[in-house]
């Protein structure tokens, strides 16, 4: 399969491209009541978690571990 588009508008994220377009190799989505918590995997510099799953209500329940603040 084939990698999905991803699309993001938090411009000043080290993956951000043109178009709001998300060029991460590694993309780790979590439940909001996770957002601190340390991740303990790591791909290409990118952090995600296979040791446990979650479900969330609606879209505001969510963020993107993925963010990194782009270095100006």
């Amino acid at each position: 399969m084939e990698n999905p588009m991803v699309k993001c508008s938090i411009a000043n994220c080290e993956y951000w491209e043109q178009g709001n377009n998300c060029n991460a190799e590694v993309i780790m989505i979590e439940v909001n009541a996770h957002a601190n918590k340390p991740e303990p995997q790591a791909e290409h510099g990118q952090s995600y978690d296979t040791r446990h799953r979650d479900s969330a209500s609606n879209v505001t329940d969510t963020c993107c571990h993925t963010f990194s603040e782009r270095a100006h």
